[in-house]
């Protein structure tokens, strides 16, 4: 669901930004909860992966005195189970992340764990925590900490191998 969301204000940040002022007067600000089944699977080369899961969050938007956006919070916490079809191994992975939109200057933050999964007997097996704040552009700004979806690589090297 984060990605969507992500994807979704990133998308018309450059528009938002553009038309976004400090604004004098009051600010205002809505916010809505949300709760999201998703699911749906991937290619592991040797084999098909799915995973299924829960989010559920909370976001608020501030607005200038013109009523347009310009910054935006929210929390997401989500459980998934992945499966590999063939063996029927499965992980268990949490996620509890923080997104903060700058509307004025384009910026998306996600601070926290993005996905987070152990296995008994090997201990974390995919780790994909810290900030990344990403531009108008929705390339990556600034990396800190294990971001790997901004790798090329980045199934095959965790999701695939913590299902092999």
């Amino acid at each position: 669901m984060w990605r969507r969301l992500i994807l979704t204000v990133v998308a018309g940040l450059t528009a938002l930004a553009l038309s976004a002022g400090a604004g004098a007067g009051p600010r205002t600000q809505e916010r809505f909860e949300f709760s999201d089944p998703f699911s749906g699977s991937f290619d592991c080369g040797t084999f098909t992966a799915t995973f299924s899961g829960q989010d559920r969050g909370h976001v608020v938007t501030w607005f200038d005195a013109n009523g347009d956006p310009i910054m935006q919070e929210g929390h997401i916490r989500a459980t998934e189970t992945d499966v590999n079809t063939a063996t029927g191994k499965a992980i268990e992975a949490v996620t509890s992340l923080n997104v903060h939109v700058d509307f004025v200057a384009g910026t998306t933050s996600l601070t926290g764990v993005r996905n987070l999964a152990t296995e008994p007997g090997r201990g974390v097996v995919v780790q994909h925590v810290g900030r990344v704040v990403i531009g108008p552009d929705g390339m990556p700004i600034s990396l800190s900490g294990k971001y790997p979806e901004f790798a090329e690589a980045y199934m095959s090297e965790d999701w695939c191998a913590a299902l092999s």
